[in-house]
């Protein structure tokens, strides 16, 4: 009879040290290194990895094998330092740590810019760059809207606009200030777009609630109510600072979106998603981001 195994504490410690380890290899490879911020034609990741096609606004995975058919192209910026490389096909590419590595075809190509270096501030989840803010959906919604301002804002005197139904004219505008619920205007308007006078001043930081109210005949009344708020001077000259002109890669405007969105500037980053819709129709993320 074979005697029993005799326990290890050391042999049991390597063991379990080895299977941490790679464990821990294996995470480290599949840690997202990158975030994709445009796409443009063929460009999936290789059939040998079950293709499947690369999404805008998608994370990229250390190892990421992806292949880009002729005249496709693809841009990507690396989530920790901020840079972005383009590449056009035909190529394929494995994605290393700090860069894309070539495998076949042309390499990539750096590009640095402002806004690509703030890519690291974005939050992701689940493989995708987190957007989406509130989306209210029901009876009338798309009979009154509001449309701005939502969320922060970066203007010092923001104007109010909402959508009206066919035939409708006048709404009820109330605007209060939401920690007090001190009433600041109330007022039959008419059209669909408000400024304020320049007697009533908005402080920053301050949340505001604003309210427009539509009577409906032979129904309830259509009531529409949203909060918005001044950003500090300080967040204001940075974010105005980052703002790419209209000429600038689509990549760069993307990014911007992206930022203002997460930064709840809401407004500001529906008109973005509105214009890079228009620009780039082939891309159905953003007709989804455009007509939240």
């Amino acid at each position: 009879m074979s005697p029993a195994p005799v326990f290890s504490p050391a042999r049991w410690a390597a063991g379990f040290l080895l299977l941490a380890l790679s464990l821990l290899a294996l995470g480290a490879h599949a840690q997202a290194v990158a975030v994709v911020t445009d796409v443009k034609g063929a460009v999936a990741f290789a059939p040998d990895r079950g293709t499947k096609p690369v999404a805008l606004l998608s994370e990229l995975t250390n190892g990421a094998d992806i292949q880009l058919e002729k005249g496709a192209t693809l841009s990507l910026v690396y989530l920790q330092s901020g840079t972005e490389f383009q590449l056009r096909g035909p190529a394929r590419i494995t994605l290393g740590a700090t860069a894309p590595q070539s495998v076949a075809g042309a390499g990539a190509i750096l590009r640095s810019s402002v806004v690509a270096a703030e890519t690291a501030r974005l939050q992701t989840a689940n493989g995708r760059v987190v957007l989406g803010g509130m989306v209210m959906r029901g009876l009338g919604m798309d009979r009154l809207k509001l449309l701005e301002p939502i969320g922060k804002v970066l203007g010092a005197r923001p104007t109010f606009a909402w959508t009206l139904p066919p035939d409708a004219t006048t709404v009820q505008f109330e605007l209060r200030d939401e920690g007090s619920d001190k009433v600041l205007l109330s007022a039959a308007v008419q059209g669909s777009q408000l400024v304020l006078d320049d007697k009533l001043a908005l402080q920053a930081g301050v949340n505001y609630v604003w309210t427009v109210a539509l009577e409906v005949p032979g129904a309830n009344s259509l009531v529409r109510s949203s909060y918005f708020s001044l950003s500090s001077p300080q967040e204001r000259e940075r974010m105005e600072a980052l703002r790419p002109g209209p000429q600038a890669p689509f990549s760069d405007r993307l990014i911007f979106a992206s930022l203002l969105e997460q930064g709840r500037f809401l407004s500001e980053s529906r008109k973005l998603w509105q214009q890079l819709a228009e620009e780039r129709p082939d891309l159905p993320e953003l007709r989804t981001l455009a007509k939240r």
